[in-house]
């Protein structure tokens, strides 16, 4: 990483609620990367070999690692797992199977780089930073705790920065319902204008205030990309998970960060969970940005 470029970056923590709240209205007000390159909050894109492929290595994990006793189709995995790996924590909504996922190895690290390299030679088509390992989500319809969901939130509000693409890849078939959702970046302004550009209180009635979350769900539309096929949204809008009812969901999610608006960021963003991780090239985001995988 350029130190030059990361001296001149203020901690986001450094900030008092004030000027967070004015960086956050000025984040919702003006037009982001994301709508630059796609005219749009949200956009869908084929990856049928790549899905296919980061499926086939979730299933092979879980048999090396003893997870599940033999191949099975991800969507039924609930049926072999026990009620201790399908428990939620309630603080952070992660059940004990997927943690299982926070390290994979070097043949799923392989296809996922491929994934990475096949986002910037079609989709990005510039360099960019990207999530050093991916976030892999085992959702199971019957898991301790699954009112934890929803919790409508924006990952700007939990440290990351607004200049973000998200991207979600569903690794099972949809079924009766991938349990994900989405509002609009209009709708999700309104939201936050709501509350001053002030997260705190929002995700305070997020967690706690069941109206609110009631209204949210009249505001978001349930996500129906296809197994084969990878959603990128805005990182300002507003999602969240809700609880399954018959099937399995793995997914995983994906950030990546556009290393042209990297450099024009003054703010360096901290994550505000437990690790407190920082959202810079060699932390969050992989010491290597997309172009070192192209010829690999």
């Amino acid at each position: 990483m350029n130190t030059t470029i990361a001296d001149k970056k203020i901690n986001l923590n450094i900030l008092s609620r004030e000027e967070k709240k004015a960086l956050v209205k000025t984040t919702y007000k003006k037009n982001s990367y994301f709508q630059q390159l796609f005219n749009a909050d949200h956009a869908e894109f084929k990856c049928e070999k790549f899905a296919i492929g980061l499926r086939n290595q979730i299933e092979r994990i879980l048999i090396e690692k003893q997870l599940a006793p033999h191949k099975i189709p991800l969507e039924q995995l609930h049926d072999v797992l026990s009620d201790e790996m399908k428990t939620y924590n309630f603080n952070d909504g992660v059940n004990k199977i997927s943690t299982y996922f926070y390290e994979t190895d070097e043949q799923f690290m392989h296809e996922y780089h491929q994934f990475i390299k096949f986002l910037r030679e079609q989709i990005v088509t510039e360099p960019f930073w990207f999530q050093a390992i991916p976030t892999i989500r085992i959702h199971c319809p019957d898991g301790k705790n699954n009112n934890h969901y929803p919790r409508y939130h924006t990952d700007i509000g939990y440290g990351h920065p607004p200049e973000e693409m998200n991207l979600w890849i569903p690794l099972t078939d949809i079924l009766t319902g991938h349990g994900f959702r989405i509002m609009s970046l209009a709708a999700s302004k309104k939201i936050i204008e709501q509350f001053d550009f002030d997260f705190e209180p929002f995700i305070d009635n997020a967690i706690n205030n069941k109206n609110f979350s009631n209204n949210c769900d009249t505001l978001s539309e349930p996500v129906t990309t296809e197994l084969g096929s990878v959603i990128a949204f805005d990182s300002r809008c507003i999602h969240t998970g809700e609880p399954l009812k018959t099937h399995t969901r793995v997914s995983i999610d994906i950030r990546i960060l556009p290393i042209s608006q990297y450099e024009q960021m003054n703010i360096e963003y901290q994550g505000s969970g437990r690790r407190k991780i920082l959202f810079t090239p060699g932390n969050c985001y992989n010491k290597h940005h997309s172009d070192y995988f192209l010829n690999k």
